[in-house]
């Protein structure tokens, strides 16, 4: 939108006048401090006041866009009435075409002289008052039904586009809330990497705490991704976990489970039937983030949503970036062996997912059924938008780049470490 994008080039403008302002007050002589603290001051007013103006220009341009798009949709409405009652016009005199033709013909079989006066006369002739009064009470009652059919049906509209904006927001949430507990852990960890910077430890000693500490940043942030795509399933169907991953024997071992090998059989004509995401440029292993119904994984059974590949046939994917990993996992055929080990999502005593919240972060699941339906795709469930198809293989890819749960999680890590 154009005037959003105004406001952000303004905003960028009175920011860099601001710094220009605030550096020249900063060469004036101490001896003349008293004006440096008095301009200082009159800037901080104006940063208030021009933050305020920004705001009620946001809310101005929101509300002038939803009006527009108000004034759309009457517009449409209103052409679509027209039409309706120029038909419903047209309708009526063919209708009354019809009758009078009827008559005619009921007349003429029956001998008598085909007279359309004499049928007008047959008829009874309210008066004028009567004929007023009958019109008025139609047009009243008609009148009424047609206001609450059209209040109803605007009502509907407005309740459906106010639920869908729900369920955004309900993704949104539960989107940062797994960004801020990574995030969270992530600045732990950093933080005990700066105090163990500042003691005397040198040798392997330093090196082997400073890799554990790596270590533990690095299986948070491959717990968040993992969370993230088990979070996209029904709540009403949870996805199953590994035979032997109970949650007992998984804290023993920091949610990580034993390495297993999964064999698939694959058609030339099918994919893999599964999605993943993750890469060394990101973080984390490539992680199997979602598995589609009557393929070969799903088929064979073996393989989990949470799944981290480490190898496939043979060939090493611990260290391969994402789009090497759609290569090699495309170009397997036949009987397929997966090397792969399923790691828990995170669940601590601090999480905030209560009783009152569903697996994927809906607090109130009010007809999200019928949204899901409606829309053709889970409100939340497909959390990645950049999904790539690789030929006849079917294996689609997921970035955690342009995922929206995990995506401020990835790029804060990368840019930490």
């Amino acid at each position: 939108m154009s005037m959003f994008r105004w406001l952000e080039v303004l905003e960028k403008e009175f920011d860099k006048a601001f710094v220009d302002v605030d550096l020249l007050l900063g060469e004036i002589d101490p001896d003349q401090a008293d004006i440096t603290y008095e301009g200082r001051q009159k800037m901080t007013s104006l940063s208030s006041c021009f933050a305020q103006l920004c705001h009620k220009s946001q809310t101005i341009f929101q509300l002038n866009h939803k009006l527009e798009a108000q004034l759309v949709d009457l517009r449409s409405e209103l052409t679509d009435v027209q039409a309706e009652k120029a038909v419903v016009e047209k309708e009526v005199h063919e209708q009354l075409l019809q009758l009078h033709a009827m008559q005619l013909k009921l007349q003429a079989k029956g001998g008598q002289a085909v007279d359309s006066d004499s049928i007008k006369d047959r008829m009874p002739v309210p008066s004028v008052e009567d004929k007023e009064k009958e019109l008025e009470a139609s047009k009243k009652e008609k009148v009424k039904e047609a206001k609450l059919e059209a209040e109803v049906k605007m009502l509907k509209k407005e309740n459906e586009a106010l639920r869908r904006h729900i369920a955004v927001l309900q993704a949104e949430v539960y989107g940062a809330r797994l960004a801020a507990k990574y995030l969270d852990k992530e600045l732990a960890g950093r933080v005990q990497q700066i105090q163990l910077l500042g003691r005397d430890m040198k040798g392997p000693a330093h090196d082997k705490l400073w890799n554990q500490l790596e270590a533990e940043i690095h299986l948070h942030r491959h717990k968040t991704v993992i969370r993230a795509c088990r979070g996209r399933n029904d709540p009403k169907k949870p996805l199953p976990s590994p035979v032997g991953h109970d949650t007992d024997s998984l804290k023993k071992t920091q949610g990580v489970g034993p390495i297993r090998k999964v064999v698939l059989t694959k058609e030339d004509h099918e994919g893999l039937g599964i999605s993943i995401t993750g890469g060394k440029e990101h973080g984390v292993p490539i992680l199997i983030s979602e598995i589609h119904p009557t393929q070969p994984a799903e088929r064979c059974g073996g393989l989990h949503v949470g799944d981290a590949i480490l190898a496939v046939n043979n060939i090493n994917l611990r260290d391969a970036k994402h789009k090497e990993a759609v290569t090699i996992l495309s170009q397997q055929r036949g009987e397929i062996e997966f090397e792969v080990v399923y790691v828990a999502p995170e669940v601590d005593s601090d999480d905030e997912n209560v009783e009152y919240e569903d697996d994927s972060g809906h607090r109130y699941r009010l007809y999200l059924d019928e949204l899901e339906e409606g829309s053709g795709a889970t409100v939340g469930k497909h959390l990645v938008n950049n999904r790539t198809e690789n030929g006849d293989a079917a294996l689609s890819s997921e970035s955690p780049s342009d995922d929206k749960t995990s995506k401020t999680a990835a790029e804060s890590a990368e840019s930490s470490s």
